[in-house]
């Protein structure tokens, strides 16, 4: 079973980076103040927003270094990285310009009163876009010591920082800059494990078919990464400064629904890649990553039901009581968010682009209902539950469909031989 292998090769090494980035967030909730927690994780999220590219640019490398490495091409290699540091270099320094100058605005619009706190971001978008080469690079090559080792140093570097600046008397600053620095030292730190296609042999690369192939993958992880962003965003626009703090130590705690599993869509996607070029039975590994998946985000919902004020108190502490009877709505929101992270790797991975449609729905679908839906915590949290439920369903529906057509198609192939022999 290889998927187990592998998905718990990096399970072990995210799950060490999402301890010490949560770690990370309890220090935070304890240390800050319930406002500027919220402002925090706010700000996170647009980071997250604004780097939306660098999930696309991401699969595209891994799509592309999959197939090279099956061709067994290491000159393809070579010519695919050379080509991602230079274009993706460019557009790190042109997304990062554009954000510093909308940067007034958008502190105007979260309530920011300090432009140096908007502006500590620009290191995390430049850094960002660049990791996500070597990241994609690492993934696709199926190299998934060194993808889980850069992914969980992540978490622990930001911890560090962050304790180090506490301790300096940095707080919400200390504490962004803690979280944005990472991306920058872990590109320099997975540099030498690529090194040797810096100095290998390089060939053309046809740009055409990696911008028909990335143009959906764009539109398809940006969606998802706005999915799973927007609702801070607009909650912190919507809702007082401190029900925004509550609203964010949920969020924090509820996407271990989402990031618990993400081990499983990253080892899918190179696998699936491969089986696809192969003609294997790429719905296999499909249908061990799902089961996984759901037994981890039962054991999660069934500890934020069950138990959600110890939970809350025991990692944030008494302050955000309040909030612990909120736990099992958006666990239930990321929880579907997780098996379609699942589906969208799925998809992405055989080039199929067909769902993207739903996901950009699904994203103005949110949008929509937390404008209307935002009288409190509770009634943002189920509105969103329900979208994400009914667009993680959606998408299973069409993956459904498409199994039953190549189950059929498969069973006819192998009974065709049979239907002719004359002996």
């Amino acid at each position: 079973m290889a998927i187990v292998r592998n998905a718990s090769i990096l399970f072990v090494c995210t799950m060490a980076g999402n301890i010490a980035n949560y770690c990370f967030q309890f220090i935070m909730g304890r240390r800050l103040s319930i406002e500027d927690f919220g402002t925090m994780n706010a700000l996170l999220s647009v980071s997250t927003s604004i780097t939306l590219p660098t999930g696309a640019i991401m699969i595209v490398i891994a799509k592309y270094a999959s197939t090279y490495r099956v061709m067994d091409d290491p000159a393809g290699l070579s010519s695919l990285y050379a080509m991602a540091l230079k274009k993706v270099t460019v557009a790190a320094a042109l997304v990062t310009g554009a954000f510093i100058v909308v940067s007034g605005l958008l502190g105007s619009y979260m309530r920011v009163d300090d432009i140096s706190t908007v502006l500590i971001l620009a290191i995390g978008i430049f850094g960002s876009f660049m990791l996500t080469v070597n990241l994609g690079m690492l993934q696709g090559m199926q190299r998934f010591y060194y993808l889980g080792a850069g992914i969980g140093l992540g978490g622990v570097l930001r911890l560090a920082l962050g304790a180090a600046l506490l301790v300096l008397g940095y707080k919400l600053n200390g504490a962004l800059l803690a979280t944005v620095l990472p991306a920058v030292i872990i590109f320099a730190l997975t540099v030498p494990a690529l090194s040797s296609h810096l100095t290998g042999g390089v060939k053309s690369f046809r740009h055409d078919s990696l911008l028909n192939y990335g143009i959906p993958v764009l539109i398809a992880s940006s969606a998802f990464a706005f999915l799973s962003n927007i609702d801070l965003i607009m909650v912190k626009h919507y809702l007082a400064p401190r029900e925004a703090g509550l609203y964010a130590s949920v969020a924090v705690l509820g996407k271990t629904m989402l990031y618990l599993p993400s081990s499983f869509a990253l080892a899918v996607f190179p696998m699936v890649s491969e089986a696809d070029m192969l003609n294997g039975d790429s719905f296999k590994i499909l249908d061990k990553a799902l089961l996984c998946t759901a037994a981890i985000c039962a054991a999660g919902l069934a500890a934020f039901t069950l138990y959600p004020d110890l939970i809350m108190n025991m990692l944030f502490g008494s302050r955000f009581r309040g909030a612990s009877g909120f736990l099992k709505y958006y666990g239930a929101a990321m929880a579907a968010m997780a098996v379609l992270s699942i589906v969208v790797s799925f998809n992405l991975a055989r080039g199929k682009t067909g769902f993207i449609y739903s996901l950009a729905g699904g994203s103005a679908l949110t949008v929509a209902v937390i404008s209307v839906f935002h009288a409190g915590i509770q009634e943002v949290m189920v509105a969103i539950a329900l979208v994400f439920t009914a667009l993680s369903a959606f998408n299973l529906w069409l993956v459904y469909r498409e199994r039953r057509v190549f189950y059929r198609k498969r069973s006819y192939t192998l009974l065709k031989p049979e239907a002719g022999n004359t002996d």
